[in-house]
């Protein structure tokens, strides 16, 4: 790992080497208090947990990082399955020396820490699950064409117009969408290889008929016996509130939080909402 990069402000960034050759950006509060990792979804990087970091690290050791194919992080040729992102989380704690971990996960972040649990149970102690994908089949339909051929390609890559459309679909309140939330997601997706990473991320989850192979997932959720928090927004167009319910009927230790006014984004749109529920929850 490097030396930390230091910013203005509280940040200070390390390049931390993962699996298989890739690097990642991570940014560590340091602290005596518990390991919380912070793991975000489709598109997004470090910077989108900022509304509710400075909170959260007052009581714990805060730890995110870019996914590789986002952010500053390594965007290789590769699948972007849920086994090549549960490797890059494997990869993360064990760089960091981190045997186990409070793992906060944001849509597919939190879809990646339920199929990590598979083989990694032992380095969770609690999880936050925020709008994962996988329980539940429905998907908003702008995110089903992805799926085709050509058209596809073209309607998965990361273009301005469509990073617009991204972000505007996971929020409730158009003014989430800040100038400075869509030019950062600009900068990131013109990193060369965005071009594969988003497209291949979003049709390994999501097929014409909606969010794709629900059965493992489910399975793994069954079996994650650890305390974990659903986190959702009652506004979520991505993935529809009502699939918590299926969450709640599979997690064995799950209880739940739904919030109002509130899109895919919570940590985003209703930071002081959810730090309130995620202290609750790990105190």
């Amino acid at each position: 790992m490097s030396a930390p990069v230091r910013h203005p402000g509280v940040m200070a960034f390390s390049r931390v080497a993962l699996a298989n050759g890739l690097s990642t950006r991570v940014l560590d509060t340091g602290g005596a208090g518990p390991t919380l990792v912070l793991v975000h979804g489709l598109a997004n990087a470090i910077e989108i947990w900022d509304r509710v970091r400075p909170a959260l690290a007052a009581r714990f050791r805060v730890i995110a990082f870019d996914l590789p194919g986002f952010g500053q992080a390594s965007r290789p040729d590769a699948a972007y399955d849920s086994a090549f992102f549960v490797e890059q989380l494997k990869g993360l704690l064990d760089a960091l020396a981190i045997a186990r971990a409070h793992l906060v996960g944001s849509s597919l972040g939190a879809s990646v820490i339920v199929r990590f649990s598979g083989e990694n149970l032992h380095r969770i102690d609690r999880a936050v699950l925020a709008a994962p994908g996988g329980f539940g089949r429905e998907t908003h339909l702008l995110m089903r064409p992805t799926a085709l051929p050509l058209v596809g390609e073209a309607l998965g890559r990361p273009t301005p117009f469509n990073n617009r459309l991204t972000l505007r679909l996971a929020v409730h309140d158009p003014k989430a969408v800040t100038p400075e939330l869509l030019a950062l997601t600009n900068r990131y997706a013109a990193v060369p290889g965005s071009e594969r990473s988003f497209p291949r991320t979003l049709r390994t989850g999501v097929g014409l008929l909606g969010v794709k192979e629900r059965d493992s997932f489910e399975g793994l959720a069954r079996r994650l016996d650890r305390p974990a928090l659903v986190l959702w927004g009652r506004d979520d167009r991505v993935f529809p509130a009502r699939q918590s319910d299926r969450a709640m009927a599979l997690l064995p230790r799950a209880e739940r939080v739904l919030i109002d006014r509130c899109g895919h984004y919570p940590h985003w749109e209703q930071p002081e909402v959810f730090v309130s529920a995620v202290e609750a929850f790990l105190a």
